[in-house]
Formats: structure tokens, sequence, C-alpha cells
């Protein structure tokens, strides 16, 4: 299976052109809650370097507004996996 990504916008350091890069959610996850250096990628001059402060928190933010359902499949009985929550019967154990 294939691992989950976010495509998220960032900033060329060298000319300020804006691209599209692409980074796994686990480490993104990850280096938020350890404190570890991300490093970000911009396709333009083929330049790495490490999220600041202001990018890491657009990274957070971005995190943050996601929709993982996880929970809900997990919770769900047999019959109403792939229904949407809004028409599930509440769930007694």
């Amino acid at each position: 299976m294939l691992e989950p990504t976010l495509s998220f916008s960032v900033t060329c350091p060298d000319c300020a052109l804006e691209s599209v890069s692409v980074m796994s959610i686990a480490v993104i996850a990850g280096g938020l809650l350890s404190g570890q250096s991300l490093l970000l990628h911009s396709n333009c001059h083929d330049r790495y370097w490490t999220a600041s402060f202001t990018e890491r928190e657009q990274l957070r933010k971005s995190l943050a507004v996601l929709k993982i359902d996880t929970h809900a499949n997990r919770t769900a009985r047999p019959a109403e996996q792939g229904v949407p929550a809004a028409l599930r019967l509440p769930y007694t154990a």
C-alpha cells in the first residue's frame, strides 16, 4: 500500500518561485512532533533547505485540516463499512 503524502507549496529561497513539493505525512508528523529538521525542496534550483519556523507552522496547519477517518472505520460494524458517518445508526457494543 502506498504511504499517504501531502502536497504543499514551497517558495524557493534563491528565486522566490513557488512550486509544489510532496512529502510523506508520517515524515512531516514525525519531524513536527520530535522537533527534528524537515528538509524542503524546490525544483527550479534543485535546492534543499531546512524548514523555517513559519514553514513548519504551515505544515502543522495543513496536517490539522486533513480529515483522516480511521477511527470511524475501526468502530463501524462490517455492514456499515463505506457508509458515510452521518447515515450510520448509533453504535452500541
